[in-house]
């Protein structure tokens, strides 16, 4: 069991947050460990392996609510397949650019809409709710530009603005895709697909060797297009919750 306390969530939910991964070492007698946790931390967030129903439902008796399930993909940028006939036309007028000063970031910011990941366990908690999210995001995002260690993209079709990516870089030469959505404006718009397709291509030019995410089960929408570019699903997990006050 490992334990994390998430500090930097106090400022996005004024709470003081506990982060738990369990591994297949664990047992339900691991879990008497969480007793003092409980009385120290407002609101409790456990990770569990799959298949682990037995860690599950040892966490319900304690209190803890299902949230998702958490499936976690790869992408081997070397091995990128060709764009699909059916996007092509589209990813081929798809631009990228870099984010790289504040004043191009806050413009970015202010283009995130508060239902922009309605599907994610924040926005769906309701102890916490969608405005926490969207501020949580803000925040992510902001910090990550700060901080040198994020790659930041807005994409642009035919001039116009049409979603962004958050990667955070690794020193392998690997990303992690932190938040990727389109905007608003161009939802439904037969962009999304074509939008994450080219973007392979365009981090493999930089160099990029592998391309790592999270998708919750909550949003079906994504895991069918993460799928259809080629990602694979590496590991699964349970994420359960616990408000303690």
């Amino acid at each position: 069991m490992k334990k994390i306390d998430a500090f930097w969530e106090q400022r996005n939910f004024n709470k003081k947050v506990l982060e738990v991964e369990l591994d297949d070492d664990d047992s339900n007698d691991s879990l008497n460990d969480l007793t003092d946790d409980c009385a120290s931390y407002d609101y409790i967030v456990a990770k569990v392996p799959k298949c682990r129903m037995d860690l599950v439902h040892g966490l319900e008796e304690l209190g803890f609510r299902f949230m998702e399930t958490q499936l976690e993909m790869t992408m081997n940028l070397l091995k990128i397949a060709e764009t699909s006939r059916f996007t092509k036309a589209i990813s081929e007028q798809i631009q990228f650019q870099t984010i790289e000063t504040i004043e191009c970031l806050e413009e970015l910011l202010s283009n995130i809409d508060k239902d922009l990941f309605v599907t994610d366990r924040v926005s769906l908690d309701p102890v916490l709710g969608t405005d926490l999210a969207h501020k949580r995001y803000l925040n992510w995002i902001r910090d990550g530009f700060l901080g040198g260690n994020a790659l930041i993209i807005e994409a642009t079709f035919k001039s116009q603005k049409i979603g962004f990516f958050y990667f955070w870089k690794r020193k392998d030469k690997t990303l992690d895709a932190v938040l990727v959505s389109v905007y608003k404006n161009v939802r439904r718009k037969a962009v999304g697909l074509s939008f994450l397709e080219e973007i392979r291509s365009w981090l493999a030019n930089e160099g990029y060797t592998r391309l790592n995410t999270r998708v919750s089960s909550n949003n079906l929408e994504a895991l069918r297009a993460n799928l259809f570019v080629s990602f694979e699903i590496r590991e699964i997990y349970y994420i359960l919750r616990k408000v303690t006050r």
